[in-house]
């Protein structure tokens, strides 16, 4: 299988500066190939061609703006004026009235100069972490049908996968980002906290939602991190530490494992037994807080339609919100004892480091048939401490071999974020060595 298809933003943007309708018709051409091939589980809405162009022109003049003429796609979750937000629902009477605000992500990517194409189908809300949709079909994996696509976003990252745009937007609450990147074998970023999650959004679990972007190379990722943080690109005389976590509650695969090692290399990583023994103890076992988290949001937002569409309802997301509505007092202070435990470590860690490496999927990408309640409780594992501690990480994808990928998340001190361009200088060279061995 081929590597995702590389066109970076400066080539999309000498594109479009060229030929507005040249890209908005390649954009339009592709999608019509993928969907047929996908069962329509990809593309969920757009808009006319004239007013995708439209966008794209406009981004255009905006010449000093740091996305400038980069399509992008957003997962059918966020709110876009003109179009629905179906959010992968099995069903739509309540939702397919076109809306008339956008969400403040969009507001925010059009200031940059960025011009929105196309809403992808989530998960059925945006829940499922192996991308799972019996409405509108599974997300699709590059390498076929037998590999699960991951998470929330999945067919997001596989429209940037496949060069139909080089950007796309989804949450990543609980891994709907960080997972189908890591599957696919995208860059990306999961932001810290932020409003762009909470405004126009239809939420998974409110109280630690964020967004997540997925991309094809590592420059821009850079770029988008620090056009949406506001940060500089350029790198400081500052030399970021940083420690590597390889595995939690399970053991890690060995190609996971030698990406990992190289990357710590290149970033020179510390190595403290003793400190590592320690944020396994905090860390280890932090998904089913994680879970008991969303579970009850899910139900406090979907308890009203229960009544009226349960029989449409995924069975494993009803049975999701149903957990939500029956939590013991126990598990409830449990997981609020949990989560505060991870933030507190955290805050401990970031008193002295600007990071932690650490896997986000023990294996690779798995096969459906893989996919056990053993193999999600340790991804979940894997995911929840930056989504309960609410803070920033990296996508970075590991060299894992044909037809197989794997990604390290390189979570961010919240408060240091300008280590993040001297990070991506530091392990340029191990994504150079990738490019050239290809």
């Amino acid at each position: 299988m081929d590597a995702p298809r590389q066109s970076s933003i400066e080539e999309w943007r000498k594109l479009a500066a060229d030929s507005p309708e040249f890209v908005v018709d390649r954009f339009l051409s592709e999608a019509e190939l993928l969907s047929p091939l996908t069962s329509g589980a990809v593309i969920a809405s757009h808009h006319p061609k004239e007013k995708m162009v439209e966008h794209l022109k406009a981004g255009c003049a905006l010449n000093d703006g740091p996305l400038s003429a980069v399509p992008y796609i957003l997962q059918d979750l966020f709110d876009v004026a003109g179009l629905p937000t179906l959010c992968g629902a099995p069903f739509k009477e309540m939702l397919d009235a076109a809306l008339e605000d956008s969400s403040l992500l969009h507001q925010k990517l059009g200031t940059l100069g960025a011009a929105f194409f196309a809403k992808t189908v989530p998960a059925e809300f945006g829940v499922d972490l192996q991308g799972r949709n019996k409405t509108h079909g599974a997300c699709p994996h590059p390498s076929g049908q037998k590999f699960a696509g991951g998470g929330g976003a999945g067919t997001a990252a596989r429209t940037v996968y496949e060069g139909l745009v080089p950007l796309a937007f989804g949450l990543d609450t609980c891994g709907g980002v960080r997972t189908p990147a890591a599957f696919q074998g995208l860059f990306g970023f999961r932001m810290g906290t932020n409003s762009y999650a909470r405004e126009g959004v239809f939420p998974i679990a409110p109280s630690i939602e964020s967004i997540g972007a997925m991309m094809t190379s590592l420059s821009d990722m850079l770029t988008v991190f620090a056009a949406l943080h506001r940060l500089k690109t350029e790198t400081s005389q500052m030399t970021p530490r940083g420690v590597l976590l390889t595995e939690l509650s399970g053991s890690t695969a060995l190609p996971i494992k030698k990406g990992l090692f190289e990357i710590a290399r290149e970033l020179n990583a510390e190595d403290d037994p003793s400190l590592i023994a320690t944020l396994r103890e905090s860390l280890g076992h932090c998904g089913e807080a994680l879970m008991t988290i969303r579970s009850r949001e899910l139900y406090s937002i979907h308890q009203y339609w229960l009544e009226e569409y349960r029989d449409k309802y995924d069975p494993a997301l009803l049975e999701a919100i149903e957990h939500g509505k029956h939590c013991s007092a126990f598990e409830i202070e449990s997981a609020a004892s949990n989560q505060e435990k991870v933030r507190s470590a955290f805050t401990r860690f970031f008193d002295e480091y600007d990071y932690l490496l650490m896997p986000i999927c023990h294996e690779t990408n798995p096969e459906r048939r893989q996919w056990t309640i053993e193999f999600e409780s340790h991804l979940q594992n894997l995911l929840a401490p930056a989504s309960l501690a609410f803070l920033p990480a990296l996508i970075l994808p590991l060299r894992c071999g044909p037809d197989r990928f794997g990604a390290a998340q390189l979570i961010v001190n919240p408060h240091k974020l300008n280590v993040v361009p001297e990070i991506v200088a530091q392990i340029k060279n191990y994504y150079e060595a990738e490019s050239g061995s290809e």
